[in-house]
């Protein structure tokens, strides 16, 4: 919101950058104004270096039954002309369609020396500017320098929400001048009543948590509702796949029946029994008068045999040839009896696991 340019005065002031500015800016408000300054609407542009600030302000009484709460911002209409820092002695002049505004830089601070606003009747325009720009001259103790000149209302621009304006005045040729309102600036130069002020940034910093908080819930509601479907798609894919291996389990039974069937059998080859094996490798070392009775093949590896000999002498050569057999694991002969002058006796040979281990293998 701009406030007419003519109803405030404007004075330049001194600061000292060490100590905080709002209470200096008061002090000279108290010390220069003609008003009490609770009877004020005042701001202040604080310089760079901060040792010095512009201060402007306005009787009260001029906007008594205004509401400017929830305006974003309440400024005088000249101050897009002073927020491009001048560069030396400068004159910048804005005419409204009610008033005439020139500002002035003596070339000592980047502040402006003298900031003057006349309001006229139209038609009168002319006469209103010549006395105006006289009176800036007077103030200054200077001739009258070459002015920039523009033209209001200003166009204004939101930025960022919460980051600050662009505004741009334009000149009465292609000319224009853009100028950006942001960050503690937001806050010196609005005039309303800092009490105003101070509720409002309380309001807007609750809304910005509040909004914060709803965001946060919103994504936390959304996050939950997306684990839901995930959940939900992950139930489905689950209960399909059960579905597929629910029709095709006959045919894995089958297969796996095929499996172990498989797997028997192969056992079962590499597991047989070769009992005639075992008997050519033991014969290899029999004597001649050694004879075989009867065979017992006692799992995979042992066999029994019962066996006579026609004296005892061979049963002790058989047994001394069956232990430098390397296919043998142990050899025991027992129960050795003399009868109508014939030798009998138990032998039990157990082979070495790895003896037949190839199929077919020879011995």
């Amino acid at each position: 919101m701009w406030l007419p340019a003519e109803v405030f005065f404007v004075r330049r002031i001194g600061l000292d950058p060490g100590a905080a500015t709002e209470p200096q800016v008061e002090l000279a408000l108290e010390a220069g104004a003609p008003f009490a300054l609770e009877q004020l609407y005042y701001g202040w542009l604080r310089s760079a270096a901060g040792d010095g600030a512009l201060v402007f302000a306005t009787h009260r009484r001029r906007f008594i039954g205004t509401d400017w709460a929830e305006a974003p911002t309440v400024w005088p209409a000249f101050l897009p002309l002073l927020l491009d820092p001048s560069a030396g002695a400068r004159w910048r002049i804005l005419q409204t369609d009610t008033s005439i505004t020139v500002a002035a830089w003596d070339g000592t601070s980047p502040l402006p020396a003298v900031v003057l606003s006349r309001g006229f009747v139209p038609g009168d325009e002319t006469a209103a500017r010549e006395a105006l720009l006289e009176e800036v001259s007077g103030r200054l103790g200077t001739t009258r320098s070459e002015a920039e000149e523009y033209i209001g209302p200003a166009e204004v621009r939101n930025l960022r929400p919460g980051s600050g304006w662009e505004i741009m005045l334009r000149g009465p040729a292609a000319g224009e001048l853009r100028v950006r309102c942001e960050g503690l600036l937001l806050e010196t130069a609005d005039v309303r009543d800092r009490a105003v002020l101070q509720a409002r940034r309380q309001r807007q910093r609750l809304n910005r948590q509040l909004w914060r908080g709803f965001a946060a819930s919103l994504a936390g509601i959304l996050l939950a509702g997306l684990l839901d479907l995930t959940v939900f798609a992950g139930d489905k894919l689950i209960a399909g796949q059960r579905g597929a291996l629910a029709e095709r389990a006959a045919e894995v039974a089958n297969i796996e029946t095929a499996q172990a069937l498989g797997g028997r059998i192969e056992e079962l080859a590499q597991r047989r029994f070769r009992p005639f094996e075992m008997l050519a490798v033991i014969n290899l070392s029999r004597p001649a008068n050694v004879q075989f009775i009867r065979c017992i093949n006692q799992g995979q590896h042992t066999l029994e045999i019962e066996a006579q000999a026609r004296d005892a002498a061979s049963v002790g050569a058989f047994e001394a040839a069956l232990r430098s057999v390397a296919a043998l694991q142990s050899v025991e002969i027992r129960d050795v009896r003399l009868r109508d002058g014939l030798t009998t006796f138990q032998l039990t040979v157990v082979f070495k696991p790895a003896a037949f281990a190839e199929v077919g293998a020879k011995p």
